[in-house]
C-alpha cells in the first residue's frame, strides 16, 4: 500500500478521535446538542480511520 494511503488512514483516525473529544468537551457547555452530535459523528470518523489503517497493515 501507499505511503499516502496510510497516511490518509492515519488523518481519519487522529481527526476522528479529536472530535470527539471536542465533542464530549461541549457536553459540559451551552452546546450540548451540538456536542452530543459531534462526539457521535467524530466517533464515525473515528471507527473508518481504524478500519482503513487496519486493512491497511493486513496487506503489507
Amino acid at each position: 500500500m501507499t505511503k499516502k494511503k496510510k497516511s490518509s488512514a492515519n488523518l481519519g483516525l487522529v481527526l476522528g478521535i479529536v472530535g470527539v473529544i471536542a465533542g464530549i468537551g461541549l457536553l459540559f457547555t451551552e452546546s450540548w446538542f451540538i456536542g452530543v452530535f459531534g462526539a457521535i459523528a467524530s466517533a464515525g470518523i473515528a471507527y473508518k480511520g481504524y478500519q482503513d489503517l487496519k486493512q491497511s497493515k493486513k496487506t503489507i
